[in-house]
């Protein structure tokens, strides 16, 4: 620091910069900068030094990235020091692929390399294009994005879906359905792999389209010039509700698939990889185990619900009656359900026994309905209210008393009704499309230079409008409205049959168990499907038509198919896989639904004619013949033995 003095001359002498010294040597530079894991810097990668104050800048390479709190850039500070940067390059993931049209995309597992993305199509529409798609090591991911197609083919009985006849043949290559397999039903992905000592070029999948036609494969097997096999496989895959075992992913080696607990393994658990880079078989699926629905017994109660594995159900009786049978049963992994049949069986040392009073139906429940079976003394309804409806009412239950009336009566489900839109007019305090409750009021209001044909109010009465209002020029205001509160149905009085408001459904169609539903809107006039899953039956009718404001049409249900019992198999036994296993398949099981497999063996002398097994779908038998055990043949045994030469007419002889 320098002072100006009362002379007007400054104070000490005039500094100078010198370079500072490490061990007596000048560091007037920096040498290669700090390098970080998957990241790159903005230098000159020919330069062997940077001066003092040199700044670079960093950032990660493609497919990974830094949180945004770390430290970017590096500073060549004196003494040929480098301060910074402070950041870790990790993988990024790919980013989120938007949801197709008539169709959804899940990742599993979400944002990873290696995730694998899944297309399927709602009901009524099958995929164009490959079903999955993978995370590259860079972040982006493989592939084209697919696209849902209407299907325009009618629906075939068996599997209730468009269906392909035998997938295409490619000389040299085999793919991974199985053999006895004749018909496919839309939207099945097979893989082709090349037989040994061939090699693959192309594209080696095929998919069945929802015209009944085959697309793809489109590739060739050629016979391989060296001898060296490819020893690298693709990622196997992992299952729902199971594990993998098996990290090898070089040819020869296998991974195997097992289920998780209360889950069945649906196809083969090995897959190995092969010489020509692809793995053995189809991805393994993990299902689960199920037992048949029971019921209360009799004059009962049941406590619990469900039919999965290792579900638990009490059964109890009422006063005046004993239980027979066992009073808990859980569901096992072979399916079937532990313990007795439970029944109620009346007293006969209990004086208070009497007989049963019944209370009947509980009454209607309009947009609802009653969930329960009996009706005698102690039994119980629960009252149940349709989607987009109020409930209103004393109690969500009921019990049968011992005077033959019920504690409660049935409530009120009040429907809902869907903020409409109006031309030319917007809404106020809501919004268009909303749905909103029984009794609610909205007012709307129309553009400059038009107005409403009546009150700006309306009201929702149990899921219609007192009116639809209108915007009009103000010289027809004249014209008096026409209102209907109450009516649901018809012409409205006063206006020409074709102007008559055709009300929309105030909610969506009804749900229905082990099915789905397909429709488009719920204006008047919109039709709703019904199809069943895989192993269930639809029963009733097949559509549901929305017609002045009301679904109209019986509502339909789907009822589970199983198979025949195949019978005893002479000379031989059946079997049951199952998730720990086979056993023994007994000839009076009835609940044989769809996927349950059979294992065929014969006794011993005797040998298999026919299918080693066979698997339930949609309640027939695949393969359909049934195979028999024959007796065993033994091969011819020629004269095995020479007599010594030595002693040729001699009994010696030898081996």
């Amino acid at each position: 620091m320098r002072v100006c003095q009362g002379d007007l001359s400054w104070s000490g002498e005039e500094p100078e910069c010198v370079l500072n010294t490490v061990d007596g040597t000048e560091k007037n530079q920096c040498g290669d900068p700090p390098t970080v894991h998957h990241a790159e810097h903005d230098g000159d990668k020919s330069l062997k030094g940077y001066p003092n104050g040199h700044m670079l800048d960093y950032r990660c390479k493609k497919g990974f990235s830094a949180r945004r709190d770390s430290v970017f850039r590096a500073w060549c500070v004196g003494g040929g020091v480098w301060v910074g940067p402070n950041m870790t390059c990790s993988h990024a993931g790919c980013p989120l692929l938007p949801q197709i049209e008539n169709g959804r995309v899940e990742i599993l597992p979400p944002s990873m390399i290696a995730s694998k993305a899944q297309y399927s199509c709602f009901q009524g529409f099958h995929l164009a294009g490959r079903a999955t798609r993978t995370c590259r090591p860079d972040g982006t991911w493989d592939g084209m994005e697919p696209s849902c197609e209407r299907d325009r083919c009618e629906i075939d009985a068996k599997f209730n879906m468009v269906v392909c006849n035998q997938p295409p043949s490619i000389e040299n290559a085999l793919h991974n359905a199985p053999r006895e397999q004749a018909r496919f039903p839309a939207g099945t992905e097979l893989m082709y792999t090349c037989r040994s000592t061939y090699t693959a070029s192309g594209y080696q999948r095929a998919m069945c389209k929802g015209d009944g036609t085959w697309s793809g494969p489109k590739m060739a097997c050629t016979k391989s010039d060296d001898t060296k096999p490819e020893t690298d496989c693709k990622y196997p895959g992992e299952v729902s509700n199971g594990r993998r075992e098996g990290q090898d992913f070089r040819y020869p080696a296998k991974v195997t698939y097992f289920c998780n607990e209360g889950f069945q393994l649906i196809g083969n658990p090995v897959r190995e990889c092969q010489i020509n880079g692809q793995w053995s078989g189809s991805l393994p699926l993990c299902n689960p185990i199920r037992c048949e629905k029971l019921g209360p017994p009799l004059n009962g109660f049941i406590t619990g619900s469900g039919e999965t594995y290792n579900t638990v159900l009490r059964f109890s009786c009422p006063e005046g009656y004993k239980l027979v049978g066992s009073a808990e049963r859980r569901c096992m992994s072979d399916g079937e359900w532990s313990g007795q049949l439970s029944r109620c069986q009346v007293s006969t040392n209990d004086p208070q026994a009497r007989p049963e009073k019944n209370c009947g139906l509980p009454g209607p429940l309009w947009n609802g309905y009653l969930d329960g079976h009996r009706t005698t003394v102690g039994a119980v309804f629960f009252f149940r209210c349709n989607v987009r409806t109020t409930f209103d009412g004393p109690s969500f239950s009921t019990q049968c008393q011992d005077n033959g009336a019920w504690s409660h009566p049935p409530p009120k489900c009040w429907g809902q009704c869907q903020v409409p839109s109006i031309l030319n007019g917007t809404v106020m305090h809501s919004r268009e499309g909303m749905w909103v409750d029984h009794e609610t009021f909205i007012n709307f209001r129309c553009r400059e230079g038009l107005v409403l044909n009546d009150t700006s109010d309306i009201k929702c009465i149990n899921g219609s409008w007192t009116l639809i209002p209108r915007c009009i020029p103000e010289t027809q205001r004249s014209i008096s409205p026409v209102t209907a509160p109450t009516q649901k149905t018809g012409t409205i009085s006063g206006l020409p049959e074709e102007e008559a408001w055709e009300a929309p459904c105030s909610a969506q169609p009804p749900n229905i168990e082990n099915g789905r539903r397909v429709y488009i809107g719920w204006k008047h006039g919109d039709r709703a499907k019904y199809m069943c899953f895989q192993g269930f039956r639809l029963r009733g009718d097949l559509h549901m038509t929305c017609r002045f404001g009301r679904w109209v049409g019986s509502r339909p249900y789907c009822d589970e198919i199983f198979c025949p019992n195949p019978g005893k198999l002479e000379n031989g036994k059946i079997h049951k896989k199952g998730q720990i296993g086979k056993f023994e398949f007994k000839a009076y099981i009835v609940t044989i639904r769809h996927g349950d497999r059979l294992l065929y063996e014969c006794d011993r002398g005797y040998e298999l004619d026919g299918a080693s097994g066979a698997t339930c779908v949609d309640g027939n038998w695949s393969p359909i013949d049934k195979p028999e055990c024959k007796p065993g043949q033994h091969p011819i045994l020629h004269k095995l033995w020479k007599p010594i030469e030595e002693q040729a007419h001699s009994n010696q002889y030898y081996l």
